[in-house]
């Protein structure tokens, strides 16, 4: 026995009518948790449910704060609902129809005019809710023939509908652009559905305001007026209730407002696009009135919303999917020019916080690294532009792995020289506090494979490279510096020309580590070292206290 609920408001002229076809059906105002959702504030999320055991309907209250009436008495348990009875939550009245067999009188169906009133709110859909159930048990009845041949019917066109979807699916499955989305949504709409025009309205992520992001139209000639939005009433109410709309006189100024009147727009279908439980915008398809001739104008149906509410589905995890590729395209490609210069430490704390990159610095008390090649200025005048360039790519290559195997940062190269930080990174206190046994320890591994490299290079163009290194400890500026079109991250301050100049003073251009009072003074304990006298620096009034790194022995 079929069986459905006809639903009418005792405000104003909408109407529409549910077809009961599972053991259970939820009444409320919730989209997400109800079958059946009116949309009215003296309505409970989830208001009330019906039961069906075989032919027999009961009625049930979800202990909802307006309560709901069964011919005028307040439902209290369960009671059964039969045909004769009338329900009543809200401003809706509920009948229960049923058709017992083929032979039973048809329903009646309201006339044009009055469904042109018709608005119906469905919960968002995927594809497996468009597959029509089947009461097994009537198979084998040879009395319900044409009842079956009737089920086979709306088999094949829900199948052909899920084909649809599928097909749809499989297209988004390689496209992330956001117009060849709209694009095979579109071509998608118009196969399936009499709509002569599509449009998509997606949230600014800064203003929370709702755009227009693409206008498609069914004829080509139409296709050059982009310049056109949804009626904002009816945007406004699928977005607020995150369920899809079906509206079939649009031309009435209480349903569809101002907009859809002056635009001519006779019947409308709008789907909310959801994202992560959240409503990012809205797909709307709709039809426009006939201005010449006797045509009857064409309208959607309740298949035609289910449809449209599936593919807007789809076309949200679409949308997902093209927002994750995109964040992690843009993400690789940050690390890959980021991981040149910088710790992963650093490099994932930039793309967790994009914020941070701005122009600014904070104080820190940081280690410094400097080393040069000795002799290159000569030597680039023996090699050739290419050797030159394949050396020194060898040289860096080795060197700044070294660097961040030892949580150092490399500041930047200049020239045939590097400058490197430690103890910079972004909230590892372990990292800050061995800043300067790290940095000295990076500078020994330097050392150490350079011999290797050395004896490389000598092999390959007939020369030697020596490096110096010279180290200091203390409190410097590091932050973005630059302007707003080009800034780099590097460090600042007079512990930063100091380094530097315990670098150019470091005589043993094949072995020397030079570091400072200050960095010695971090590393005593725990790395050999050997004092040297005091030398002059330029730009310090007095001699600088100096120490070596004893590495070779």
């Amino acid at each position: 026995m079929k069986a459905k609920l006809q639903i009418s408001s005792t405000v104003g002229s909408e109407s529409f009518e549910y077809e009961i076809v599972k053991p259970e059906t939820k009444i409320g105002r919730s989209p997400q948790s109800n079958d059946v959702v009116l949309i009215d504030v003296q309505i409970s999320r989830e208001h009330s449910i019906i039961h069906r055991r075989g032919d027999s309907f009961f009625l049930a209250d979800l202990q909802s704060a307006n309560g709901c009436f069964v011919n005028g008495d307040r439902v209290s348990g369960e009671q059964v609902f039969t045909e004769s009875d009338t329900l009543q939550i809200g401003k809706y009245l509920l009948k229960l129809q049923c058709e017992k067999d083929k032979d039973a009188p048809p329903v009646a169906k309201p006339a044009p005019s009055a469904a042109s009133h018709t608005v119906l709110l469905r919960a968002p859909v995927n594809a497996s809710m468009l597959i029509p159930k089947m009461d097994s048990g009537r198979i084998s009845d040879d009395s319900n023939a044409d009842l079956l041949k009737k089920e086979l019917e709306e088999l094949r066109k829900k199948a052909e509908v899920l084909t649809y979807i599928y097909e749809l699916g499989n297209m988004f499955n390689s496209v992330f652009a956001l117009e060849d989305i709209f694009e095979k949504m579109s071509e998608m709409l118009f196969r399936v559905t009499p709509a002569e025009r599509c449009i998509v309205q997606l949230k600014d992520n800064i203003t929370g305001e709702l755009t227009v992001k693409a206008v498609k139209f069914r004829s080509q000639k139409d296709n050059q007026d982009k310049h056109i939005t949804p009626p904002r009433a009816i945007v406004q109410q699928v977005m607020q209730e995150q369920a899809a709309l079906l509206l079939l006189d649009a031309q009435d100024a209480n349903k569809g407002g101002a907009t859809a009147i002056i635009q001519g727009v006779q019947s409308v279908i709008c789907a909310p696009l959801i994202v992560g439980g959240q409503p990012i915008g809205v797909l709307y398809v709709d039809n426009r009135k006939k201005t010449t001739g006797f045509e009857i104008p064409k309208v959607f149906g309740s298949e035609d919303l289910d449809l449209l509410s599936a593919i807007a589905s789809q076309t949200s995890m679409a949308l997902d999917n093209s927002n994750a590729h995109n964040r992690l395209m843009k993400e690789a490609l940050a690390r890959e020019a980021y991981g040149r210069f910088l710790p992963d430490s650093i490099v994932s704390k930039i793309l967790e916080s994009p914020e941070s990159l701005k122009l600014g610095g904070t104080n820190v008390e940081a280690t410094i690294l400097f080393a040069d090649v000795r002799g290159f200025t000569p030597l680039s005048e023996k090699l050739k532009p290419e050797e030159i360039v394949e050396l020194l790519n060898e040289y860096f290559t080795n060197m700044t792995d070294i660097i961040f195997s030892h949580q150092g940062m490399l500041d930047k190269y200049m020239g045939d020289g590097l400058m490197a930080l430690f103890g910079v990174a972004y909230g590892d206190q372990e990292v800050k506090e061995n800043a300067a046994v790290n940095a000295a320890r990076a500078a020994i591994d330097m050392q150490s494979r350079m011999v290797d490299l050395r004896k490389k290079f000598y092999e390959q163009f007939g020369h030697e490279i020596n490096i110096g290194i010279g180290i200091n400890t203390g409190v410097i500026t590091v932050g973005f510096i630059g302007s707003n079109r080009r800034m780099e991250y590097t460090g600042i301050g007079d512990p930063v020309n100091l380094a530097a100049r315990l670098e150019s003073n470091s005589k043993n251009s094949t072995t020397q580590i030079l570091i400072s009072a200050a960095t010695y003074e971090k590393i005593k304990d725990k790395i050999p070292t050997r004092r040297l006298a005091p030398i002059e620096v330029k730009g310090k009034s007095e001699p600088q206290e100096v120490y070596e790194v004893v590495w070779a022995e």
